[in-house]
């Protein structure tokens, strides 16, 4: 047998013991995503149960080992309810948003605060000369001048 046939079968081999392994990390990691939904159910979350059951969590009870969650189907004319195991429970719909995000104005006063007295009143002498912008010349539309030379011109203004 020659080299290549070597490497082919350790090939074959090394995969027919990581795939069983990596398969059963697959599951374990699965298993706890499932256990962790199924214990953060609670009353009135909307959810889908595997078999494609919309519904309400109206209650959430142990018995034994087995966990129950009764859940409220239908409009309002024709509830009904259901008793399932709360491991068929597919996907929780009403999950929480995500909390909007901070305006910068308040990401500047948050750091501010964190700073020292001195290096926050140096800053903001900095940001103040930042905001004060050189008055803009007024053109007449008779006069129109081209937007570079109107550009040279504020520049030259900013610099002096």
């Amino acid at each position: 047998m020659g080299v290549t046939q070597w490497v082919l079968i350790a090939f074959i081999v090394v995969l027919l013991i990581a795939y069983p392994l990596l398969m059963s990390r697959r599951n374990k990691i699965e298993n706890q995503k499932m256990q962790e939904q199924a214990n953060s159910l609670k009353r009135g979350d909307e959810v889908i149960t595997s078999a494609g059951v919309y519904g309400k969590v109206l209650e959430v009870k142990q018995d034994g080992e087995a966990k129950k969650v009764v859940i409220e189907t239908g409009s309002d004319k024709n509830k009904s309810f259901l008793t399932v195991d709360a491991y068929s429970i597919y996907a929780v719909l009403n999950k929480k948003p995500a909390e909007p995000v901070k305006e910068k104005k308040e990401e500047v006063k948050n750091e501010e605060l964190k700073k020292e007295p001195s290096e926050i009143t140096n800053e903001s002498k900095v940001v103040d000369e930042k905001k004060e912008e050189p008055k803009k010349e007024k053109t007449s539309l008779k006069t129109s001048k081209p937007k570079k030379e109107v550009k040279n011109k504020e520049k030259k203004a900013k610099s002096e």
